[in-house]
């Protein structure tokens, strides 16, 4: 059965972004990965056309931020060759026969990089997508450029109409599995290592309310809840974002001096970005904590933060969460693992303290 999903799952992306700008480079350094693979033709340049200063300034940033960085194309050589004149430690690999693996493999050889710490990106669910699922790379699909004339806009058309009928045929389980996959799975908010998030840039701590933080109803937290969100405030910042307006959000306000966010309308993004650009904060220094995956995991997906799930405090719940509790059991069988910030050692997390 896991072959047969499997099969079906190759031309899903992990993730499906506007353009290689919208991709949230920090949260991936923080995940571990270490290289970036990028299309060229309609994902960094019109097709058939050279690169704007914006994308060669993208990939100067990539690199000095320490991550190894290639083009992979299906097109010819002397279409791209003048990126490695223009970026230095930039690879470029050409006539690739993308979705066949054999350059890409070349490609992660002579870079000295592993399928499962490398991000490949490009606009062809067909060639790109399908090749770096094929290798275990993490898959981003962006919107193709619309192209120059009558062939390219029909192209560009052909490839969305395409992934459409993909997706809404045997497509749509597998990316909304994507969109409520969390990063972490855990039983509690007490087995949530927050010393190594923070040792790895996290600066606020997102919690969801009821049955995270205290049953459903219930008119304020026990004393070991109330204790952790303390000690945690004083180490980062500490939010409860609710879709509810209990009594308990009142009194975790007053009794932890923490920001309190009512009626979040959770899977909707409005008010956690927000929140972030409240304080200030980047995707990659926000971590959301709760028990639903198609509020709380949901949302902090559309946002493009770290996601924690916990199991629920009780069975007590009202009636549409208890139907959303039946979509979590249809979709769970097919959600995949998600990257998730590696453990650092106590001695390395008590020398970034210093």
């Amino acid at each position: 059965m896991s072959r047969i999903l499997e099969f079906f799952r190759k031309p899903i992306p992990r993730e499906v972004l506007k353009s290689v700008h919208d991709i949230p480079y920090d949260k991936f350094k923080v995940l571990g990965f270490d290289t970036f693979i990028f299309d060229y033709d309609n994902t960094l340049a019109p097709f058939g056309k050279k690169v704007s200063e914006d994308i060669i300034d993208m990939f100067r940033k990539l690199i000095n931020k320490g991550f190894k960085v290639a083009v992979v194309t299906n097109g010819p050589f002397k279409r791209v060759k003048n990126l490695e004149e223009k970026v230095e430690g930039l690879r470029v690999f050409a006539r690739a026969r993308k979705p066949g693996l054999k350059t890409l493999k070349m490609a992660l050889r002579k870079m000295n990089s592993k399928p499962n710490h490398t991000v490949l990106v490009g606009d062809l669910f067909f060639t790109d997508v399908i090749a770096g699922n094929r290798l275990g790379m993490y898959t981003i699909l962006v919107a193709p450029y619309p192209g120059v004339g009558f062939f390219l806009k029909s192209v560009a058309l052909m490839e969305r109409i395409s992934y459409k009928i993909i997706f809404y045929t045997f497509g749509w389980p597998f990316r909304i599995s994507e969109l409520v996959a969390p990063n972490e799975w855990k039983k509690n908010i007490f087995e949530i290592d927050y010393d190594n998030l923070i040792s790895h840039g996290v600066k606020m701590f997102v919690f969801d309310m009821d049955n995270t933080l205290a049953k459903w109803r219930a008119s304020n937290l026990d004393d070991k809840a109330l204790k952790l969100i303390q000690e945690l405030s004083k180490k980062a910042k500490v939010a409860i974002l609710s879709n509810g307006s209990s009594p308990s959000l009142n009194w975790a306000a007053r009794n932890a001096d923490i920001t309190v966010v009512r009626s979040a309308h959770k899977p909707l993004t409005r008010k956690l970005v927000k929140l972030m650009r409240k304080y200030g904060l980047s995707k990659s220094e926000v971590v959301m904590i709760g028990d639903q995956l198609f509020t709380d995991v949901l949302v902090a997906n559309l946002a493009g933060i770290y996601s924690i799930k916990v199991q629920p405090i009780s069975n007590e719940e009202i009636w549409f969460t208890k139907i959303l509790r039946f979509f979590e059991r249809t979709v769970k069988p097919l959600i995949k693992p998600k990257p998730k910030i590696k453990r650092r050692a106590k001695a390395e997390i008590r020398g970034d303290k210093k």
